[in-house]
C-alpha cells in the first residue's frame, strides 16, 4: 500500500510503499476513503507535538471495511465507518470505566502513536469504529471526529443552554463547527473571532455560514462584544485556536458566572491566565481533550436526523499524492477544511 511516512525528527514525510497491513484479533481493516489534515497532523510534522517515529499520521477518517480479525462481530466487510481514536486504552482503569478512554494514561493514540489514516489502509480496534449515515459522502464524514471534539467540550465538559450567548474564539474548522453545534442547539448569538491575516478565507467561510465575525487585525474584540451583548457578556466562550490571545478573549468577554471551555492546544507548557480576572467573576473554566463515545454517538444521530452543513467545510480535496499542496493549504488559512483521498 501507499503511505505517508514521517521517519525521523526534523525529517519531511515522503509517500512510501509499504506491505499491507493484516487485523489483528479484535480488529478491523478499513480501506480509507478520505482522510482530514488536521492541526495536530501540522504540530506532528513540525516536531512540536509528541509523537512516534515511524509514523503515519493522520486521524480524521472515513472508509470501508475490506478485512475483519478474529472476534469481531457486528461488523462486516462493505460497511462504511469512521472512528475514535484510542488505540491501546486498558478499558478497565477508573477512567476508562467511566467512559473516558479518551484519557486513559496508556492510550496511544491513532494517527500520534499508532499508524493512521494518510495511507490507502490501515487497521483499527474494531470497539471503536462507528457507522457513517447514509447521506454523508466519505469527505464529510471525516468532520465527525472534530465535531465530536466540539460536542464533547461544549456539551459534556460544559454546557450551552438554549438562547445563550457563545463566543468561538479561533476560526479554523474546529471554530465553525463549535459554531454549527451552538446553532443548532439554540443559541441566540454566535460570535466568531478570527485574525484575517490567518485565514480570510476562514473568516468569509464565517460570515457565509451567518455568524457574527469578528476580525481581530482591526477590530476592538472586547468593545465590540461588549456592545454585541449589552455590556454584558457571552454565556459562553469557546476556545480552539490554541493561543494565549484567544484564551484571553474568551475570559474577558464572558459575562460574570460565566463558562469557558478550551479545546485548542497551545503548544506550550505555560500560557499566563488573567487569574484575579476570571476569580472575581466566578467563572468556569474547563479543558477538554478529544472525544468519548457519547459524543460520537450524539453527533452522528444529529448528522442523520438533522444534517450538519459538513459539506460547505470542506474547500479541498485532493489525492494522497498532493499531500505537501494539502499541508501548505491548510497551514496558510486559505483553506477551510482540507482532505485527503488515498
Amino acid at each position: 500500500m501507499r503511505a505517508l511516512v514521517k521517519r525521523a525528527p526534523g525529517s519531511a514525510p515522503r509517500l512510501e510503499e509499504l506491505p499491507d497491513p493484516a487485523p489483528a484479533p479484535g480488529e478491523a481493516l478499513i480501506a480509507v476513503r478520505a482522510a482530514g489534515i488536521c492541526g495536530t497532523d501540522l504540530h506532528i510534522l513540525d516536531d512540536v507535538y509528541p509523537h512516534a517515529e515511524p509514523l503515519i499520521p493522520g486521524h480524521e477518517f472515513a472508509g470501508e471495511i475490506v478485512g475483519i480479525g478474529a472476534g469481531v462481530e457486528d461488523w462486516q466487510p462493505g460497511d462504511r465507518v469512521v472512528g475514535e481514536l484510542h488505540t491501546g486504552a486498558c478499558l478497565s482503569c477508573e477512567t476508562c470505566r467511566a467512559g473516558n478512554p479518551q484519557i486513559c494514561p496508556v492510550k496511544r493514540a491513532l494517527g500520534t502513536w499508532t499508524d493512521g489514516a494518510f495511507a490507502e489502509l490501515m487497521t483499527i480496534p474494531a470497539w471503536l469504529l462507528h457507522r457513517i449515515p447514509a447521506a454523508l459522502s466519505d469527505a464529510a464524514a471525516t468532520l465527525i471526529e472534530p465535531t465530536a471534539c466540539a460536542w464533547h467540550a461544549m456539551f459534556e465538559r460544559t454546557r450551552m443552554d438554549p438562547g445563550d450567548s457563545v463566543l468561538i474564539a479561533g476560526h479554523g474548522p474546529l471554530g465553525l463547527l463549535s459554531g454549527h453545534l451552538a446553532t443548532l442547539r439554540g443559541a441566540r448569538q454566535v460570535i466568531v473571532v478570527g485574525r484575517s491575516r490567518h485565514g480570510a478565507a476562514r473568516l468569509d467561510s464565517a460570515r457565509e455560514l451567518g455568524f457574527e465575525v469578528l476580525d481581530e487585525s482591526t477590530q476592538d474584540v472586547r468593545a465590540v462584544v461588549a456592545q454585541l451583548t449589552d455590556h454584558r457578556g457571552v454565556d459562553l466562550a469557546v476556545e480552539t485556536a490554541g493561543s494565549e490571545r484567544a484564551l484571553a478573549t474568551c475570559v474577558h468577554c464572558c459575562r460574570p458566572g460565566g463558562r469557558v471551555a478550551v479545546l485548542g492546544l497551545s503548544g506550550s507548557q505555560t500560557v499566563p491566565l488573567a487569574w484575579d480576572w476570571a476569580l472575581q467573576r466566578d467563572l468556569d473554566l474547563a479543558f477538554s481533550f478529544s472525544s468519548n463515545s457519547s459524543s460520537w454517538e450524539s453527533v452522528i444521530a444529529l448528522a442523520d436526523s438533522t444534517g450538519l452543513p459538513f459539506g460547505s467545510l470542506v474547500s479541498h480535496v485532493l489525492e494522497l499524492e498532493r499531500w505537501a499542496d494539502g499541508f501548505e493549504a491548510a497551514r496558510s488559512g486559505n483553506a477551510v477544511k482540507v482532505v485527503l483521498t488515498p
